[in-house]
């Protein structure tokens, strides 16, 4: 069991506008509790936390309550279930509006990773998402600009060792949710379809490369759009591999992400327990 307590003041000495910046007060309590199971194989984290921010202008007067609850449990070695969900609401007053927000994310997951036979390994995960940002805040997805979302996401992976130096993969995904465009308000249909097919090669002790042919089809402009991704890898000791490739596509394979910006190099460390 953990507990926190904050209080003391934010002195601002920017100029915006000709004006400076108001310095304001903040207030604010935090909590956490873990459980871990020795024989049981559950895993358990609840996190709490209330900040509140008073200015003498009233500029930067803000409430914000956040929280977060994650359950995992392991009934066999082969099995693991998880659960969490995360939950941060803001409530500005006055000029500081810009950054009032609602977020919300919620996953139920299973992943199957056989100890006897661990040729195959699958994943299936189903996330909820709220995400209403402020008009100065980011989106889930990182963008300042980005739109807004409400979605329910579907999503099964799986790999199959083929060989020692080949390994093939598939994943589907759905998205029924709807986009809120942040500058006119207007919410529209935002389902998509995602297929990947991946190929592993596990070319020297330490080097992988990856390749993967994608699709993503989205019913409302009844439109499909194609992507390719290459990347390599080096091993780091057991446990963890870095890896730097480019994205030919426009879109990612993280359904949480609406738009379509995503061509272009990318770096992705991997861990592995």
């Amino acid at each position: 069991l953990t507990g926190g307590f904050e209080s003391g003041q934010i002195r601002d000495d920017r100029i915006v506008g000709g004006v400076k910046a108001s310095d304001f007060d903040r207030f604010a309590l935090s909590t956490a509790a873990t459980y871990k199971g020795e024989d049981n194989g559950l895993t358990a984290r609840l996190r709490g936390e209330f900040r509140r921010e008073r200015s003498s202008d009233g500029s930067r007067d803000a409430d914000t309550w956040a929280g977060g609850v994650k359950v995992g449990w392991m009934p066999d070695e082969a099995l693991t279930l998880q659960a969490s969900a995360d939950v941060l609401f803001a409530d500005a007053k006055g000029a500081s509006t810009l950054r009032n927000g609602e977020y919300a994310e919620a996953s139920l997951a299973a992943a199957y990773r056989p100890v006897d036979n661990d040729r195959l390994n699958v994943l299936f995960k189903y996330t909820f998402l709220h995400d209403i940002p402020g008009a100065s805040q980011v989106n889930a997805a990182g963008d300042l600009n980005g739109p807004g979302q409400q979605s329910h996401i579907l999503s099964a992976d799986a790999n199959y060792d083929i060989n020692r130096w080949l390994t093939l993969g598939g994943k589907y995904g759905m998205r029924l949710g709807r986009s809120l465009d942040r500058t006119t308000g207007a919410w529209s249909r935002a389902d998509a379809h995602l297929g990947i097919l991946r190929a592993d090669v596990h070319v020297v002790k330490k080097w992988d490369l990856l390749a993967e042919a994608r699709v993503l089809y989205l019913p409302g402009s009844k439109t499909a759009d194609y992507g390719f991704l290459a990347g390599a890898y080096r091993h780091m000791g057991d446990n963890f591999k870095l890896g730097v490739g480019y994205n030919f596509g426009r879109f990612t394979d993280d359904l949480r992400d609406i738009t379509l910006n995503d061509q272009g190099v990318f770096l992705n460390a991997v861990g592995k327990f």
